[in-house]
């Protein structure tokens, strides 16, 4: 077969005309090595590289198709924290991997304005804001603030302490603290959860006393005129459900001002969404009544009762392991849970749960795409493969896959827990200050040892997209479902498997034609025009890295893609492994190669004669153009725009 093989090669060959693919046939055993003209190859793949530009590497296999991707939904009554963060990287980042392969993908951001953290907050915003503003301050922080010290007032309330009576005892002595806290601790004897909620949030009260000043006092002075605030804020909450415009206008001005301080985070790290779905209209426009006529139809549905088996209210639940019986679905190890937990709709009182709006939503969704895909932190695991299966019990076989969920475990903090309720956490915009001024430092140092000079406007940019990529990197370059420990140090390092080693290797290749073309311009006899890419002699390249760059990252490009973008989908409950670390990995590994091969191959020529250059230098600055395009289109998956200096 070989020898046949060579036998055509060469009759061709003997032709003339166009160059052919394959060069040589050779038989080795079983197996049968075609030698390809590399040449050729080079050629075609910078000439296509070139074409595509921004968009090589993408595809359209999947042109058609709708997704819904769901990502961030952090409670409108706080700014994004490092947690949060990760959910906003992985979920964009998938927004664009699904792009590339020719899905048409929408970014939701799911509103949850219903609940009781959300009442307290607008409760105490609409007597709080109209006394007191935020000043120096961003608005999704100050309102973050005000969560914080509401649900402090609420919970010593719970235990029996009266919150004025506090903030004077604080504002006389720390005896006079110690006083009412003893008191409060003996009303409970014999109650020890309560007394050790004393204790905690007595301690949290004087903790954000200390830290938020003017609005705590505020705040504070204005709730000890609200005798029961759980109850107040509760009754705030049901005017807003059943849409009062006085309790709408209350909702919608706190909710939309968080909103507007979280977006303005969102775009420091390039991130946009196509809709803000509130969670409140859900019920306003019918919708949660058409899905519970539905639900309460089915034969798995059980009503409300004042009075259970146990002789306790139970709420209306759907009997999922029942379903799981009867439609004989899988269970145990790779399956459901053999005793399913039920799945509740209403409370005893015929009010709705969240989770059963959970449901009306990704109705909601599903009507307007082809898949859904909400992005989760682990522990939400559960909830929402029992989202996805009373999908599948209301809506019928055709929701089986309609929706899946992309898990992401936490972001590990070298030191510290966070927590909103009490008002410590690791805040986005925060991080982004700190890691921009680490990188500027670093920067401005390593301008000053080169000698160069780079006006403070530009580099205020490139310090900002450095900033915003050393974040992105260490949130996406490991898989969804690994824990992420948050290291500074590591973040900021401009050496291997970090963001500023990617984009530096990128700007070398720009570095690289800008002295080329300065030299060219003089007139530099070894530096002659670059002719267009077509017109170059391929042939030339003979050194084995630039085959292998170009067969191992720039050919392979669209592959590792859809790879990361389009995993098998298993049979439920199994969720489908996206893997939004790939183009990390690719970079890193993509960029190492390409800093060894500029060490080893001079491309352009140097001062003594013979010293690079020469007959392969046009081919080769044509290469790298293709190997930076290929680098920078992986960047924008990444949501990170290159840089043309460092």
């Amino acid at each position: 077969l070989a020898k046949d093989l060579q036998a055509h090669v060469d009759a061709q060959a003997a032709t003339g005309g166009a160059p052919r693919f394959v060069q040589r046939v050779v038989g080795a055993g079983p197996y049968l090595n075609l030698f390809v003209n590399r040449a050729l190859v080079f050629h075609l793949a910078v000439q296509l590289v070139q074409a595509k530009g921004s968009k090589y590497g993408h595809g359209t296999v999947h042109a058609g198709k709708r997704v819904i991707i769901e990502h961030t939904s952090s409670n409108p009554n706080a700014p994004l924290h490092i947690g949060n963060l990760r959910n906003v990287m992985v979920g964009a980042h998938m927004a664009k991997m699904l792009e590339a392969v020719g899905y048409d993908v929408k970014q939701h951001f799911y509103v949850n304005d219903l609940g009781a953290q959300i009442g307290l907050t607008a409760l105490a915003y609409s007597r709080v804001y109209p006394n007191l503003k935020p000043s120096q301050i961003k608005r999704d922080h100050w309102i973050g603030q005000m969560y914080a010290i509401m649900n402090t007032c609420s919970e010593l309330q719970k235990v029996g302490v009266d919150v004025g009576r506090l903030a004077d005892a604080a504002h006389e002595s720390k005896g006079a603290v110690e006083e009412i806290e003893a008191a409060a601790h003996k009303a409970k004897e014999g109650d020890e959860k309560a007394q050790g909620k004393v204790k905690e949030y007595v301690d949290i009260f004087m903790d954000l006393r200390s830290r938020f000043g003017e609005l705590f006092e505020v705040t504070v002075q204005t709730m000890r005129r609200v005798p029961d605030i759980q109850k107040t804020s509760a009754e705030l909450n049901l005017a807003y459900e059943r849409q009062e415009p006085w309790a709408i206008k209350i909702f919608r001005k706190m909710v939309t001002d968080c909103l507007s301080g979280v977006t303005e985070t969102l775009n420091t790290y390039g991130v946009q969404h196509d809709a803000f779905d509130f969670e409140s209209e859900l019920g306003w426009e019918g919708s949660n009544t058409r899905v519970l006529d539905i639900i309460k139809s089915s034969p798995y549905y059980v009503p409300e009762t004042q009075c259970n088996e146990e002789g306790v209210p139970q709420g209306s639940y759907l009997n999922m392991t029942k379903f799981i019986a009867d439609q004989k679905l899988p269970t145990g190890k790779k399956g459901y849970q053999k005793e399913y937990p039920n799945f509740y709709v209403l409370r005893p009182d015929g009010s709705t749960l969240y989770t059963f709006r959970d449901v009306v939503y990704s109705f909601k969704k599903a009507s307007k795409s082809d898949m859904i895909l909400n992005v989760i932190a682990s522990e939400q695991n559960l909830a929402q493969e029992k989202v996805a299966l009373a999908m599948y019990m209301v809506g019928g076989k055709e929701m089986i896959g309609r929706q899946t969920h992309l898990t992401y475990d936490i972001v590990r903090l070298p030191h510290g827990k966070m927590s909103g309720r009490r008002g410590r956490y690791l805040l986005a915009d925060d991080l982004y200050d700190e890691l921009k001024e680490i990188i500027r430092e670093v920067m401005r140092k390593k301008y000053e040892e080169k000698g160069e000079v780079m006006d403070e406007a530009t580099f205020d940019k490139v310090t900002h997209e450095v900033s915003s990529a050393s974040m992105k990197y260490a949130l996406l370059c490991v898989g969804a479902r690994v824990q992420v420990t948050f290291d500074m140090q590591k973040v900021t390092s401009f050496e291997d498997s970090s963001a500023p080693f990617i984009l530096y290797n990128s700007t070398r290749v720009v570095s690289l034609l800008n002295k080329f073309k300065e030299r060219s311009e003089k007139g530099d006899p070894r530096c002659p025009p670059l002719p267009a890419a077509d017109a170059c002699d391929y042939s030339a390249l003979d050194n084995q890295a630039e085959w292998e760059l170009l067969m191992d990252f720039v050919l392979p490009f669209y592959q590792v893609i859809e790879g990361g973008a389009c995993p098998n989908v298993p049979p439920l409950p199994g969720l489908p492994e996206f893997k939004t670390h790939v183009i990390c990995e690719f970079l890193n590994a993509f960029t190492r190669r390409l800093s060894s091969y500029y060490r080893a191959v001079r491309i352009l020529p140097g001062d003594s004669d013979g010293d690079g250059g020469g007959g392969a230098m046009h081919a080769r600055l044509q290469l790298c153009k293709a190997f930076k395009q290929t680098i920078d289109n992986g960047l924008r998956l990444l949501m990170v725009e290159p840089v043309e200096k460092m």
